[in-house]
């Protein structure tokens, strides 16, 4: 395990308060513990807060020629995503529908904030669970990542996943069922260019759900 005081610096200022006293207070085992409880419980949180923010987010997917592109502008009502040079378009009023809109546009190829959110939740509160934390740099990112293994209680046992300071998956390995998870941030801005979506409209089916 990496020293706990530079996993406290690798965090920020609310994940730091709940890390403050097993940060300071040495490295015993129960004390551990709590403090990853509190590292992945902060990344849950930091996924489903982060589901208002609006992004555009290109990934290189394992095992695939084809780059994914997700654009989501919840405050707009719009949403696209790309498969190559397949384009989706969403729109509408409701956050919910734009949930299940995503989680079907990406099955197979990218698991939603949602999905990893619970399963970070999960190993929380999982005694079996181990987890292992880095940070990292992805298409100008900062990342905080946690590898996580012998979730015996969680959807997902073991799995790696990266989450940017606002929100955003920018990486993920994991093997839920019969799909096997790959998928690397490797271009990224906030926001959603109006004239790219108005570009790839007639090239798009839209969804309004």
């Amino acid at each position: 395990m990496q020293n706990p005081l530079r996993r406290c610096a690798a965090f920020g200022a609310a994940a730091l308060l709940a890390l403050a006293a097993g940060c300071s207070g040495g490295a015993g085992g129960e004390e551990t513990a709590s403090e990853d409880q509190a590292a992945l419980t902060e990344l849950s949180e930091r996924l489903v807060d982060g589901e208002g923010h609006a992004y555009t987010a290109e990934y290189l997917l394992e095992g695939s020629d084809d780059a994914l592109l997700v654009a989501v502008d919840p405050e707009a009502g719009t949403a696209a995503v790309v498969v190559g040079d397949r384009p989706s378009l969403w729109a509408g009023e409701d956050d919910a529908d734009l949930a299940v809109w995503l989680g079907q546009e990406l099955d197979g190829l990218l698991p939603t904030d949602d999905d990893v959110a619970s399963w970070l939740a999960a190993a929380a509160a999982d005694a079996a669970a181990s987890a292992e934390f880095t940070d990292t740099t992805l298409a100008g990112e900062l990342a905080d990542c946690v590898d996580v293994q012998g979730a015996a209680e969680a959807p997902v046992g073991s799995f790696e996943v990266c989450v940017t300071t606002v929100g955003v998956i920018a990486s993920i390995t994991a093997k839920v069922g019969d799909d096997a998870f790959g998928a690397k941030l490797v271009n990224y801005h906030d926001g959603v260019d109006a004239a790219w979506l108005d570009g790839i409209t007639g090239q798009a089916s839209t969804s309004n759900q």
